[in-house]
């Protein structure tokens, strides 16, 4: 993880700002470090992830996109993988576009919901319905978390979860009744005569 010094402004210019960032921050991972299976003999499998804003942003990403992947790349190899960009064989880039469109996720948000306190870890939608006995929800919206490890630890959540008993829930407010007699039940009234 590359973390720019100001982090802080990096999120106003995603979550606030709702534009691209001049100064980002990465994640990088080589699966290939630990299974190098996963590309031919004597090459890598890179991964790069840069946050940007949904497309609630208005970014136009046919246009945006490719100079945005320039400005990462000429970072990476001026800081730390001289000559990275004459080594690559094969490129895949992928942009809020492919999460809205292929993964049905709303916005194109990779990560699901903003990653505030209030909708982090416990605070997340939780794996089973509070209020539909049997509807289960697994994914990057629900806790755990984002990223593939909590889309993975919600799946076994919900493995365990089902068939497992169902905690009783407090009535919802539409089924609740409210007394404020706390006495003997009152005798209950006679009808006038005649009716």
């Amino acid at each position: 993880i590359m973390m720019h010094p100001d982090y802080t402004g990096l999120l106003r210019d995603i979550f606030r700002n709702r534009e691209l960032p001049q100064d980002f921050s990465l994640y990088l991972h080589m699966p290939t470090l630990t299974d190098p299976s996963l590309a031919p003999d004597g090459g890598e499998a890179f991964y790069v992830l840069s946050p940007v804003p949904h497309l609630g942003a208005g970014i136009d990403w046919e246009r945006q996109a490719q100079p945005y992947r320039d400005a990462i790349m000429d970072f990476l190899e001026q800081n730390y993988l001289p000559d990275l960009q004459a080594n690559i064989v094969a490129e895949h880039r992928i942009d809020p576009r492919h999460f809205a469109g292929t993964l049905n996720s709303y916005l194109g948000s990779a990560f699901s919901i903003q990653p505030t306190l209030t909708q982090s870890a416990w605070f997340r939608p939780h794996n089973r319905s509070e209020d539909v006995d049997n509807l289960y929800f697994v994914g990057a919206g629900t806790h755990p978390g984002a990223g593939v490890p909590g889309v993975v630890a919600s799946a076994k959540i919900v493995d365990n979860l089902i068939g497992a008993p169902t905690p009783a829930r407090a009535p919802s407010s539409s089924t609740r009744s409210v007394s404020t007699h706390t006495g003997p039940a009152a005798p209950a009234e006679t009808p006038p005569a005649g009716g």
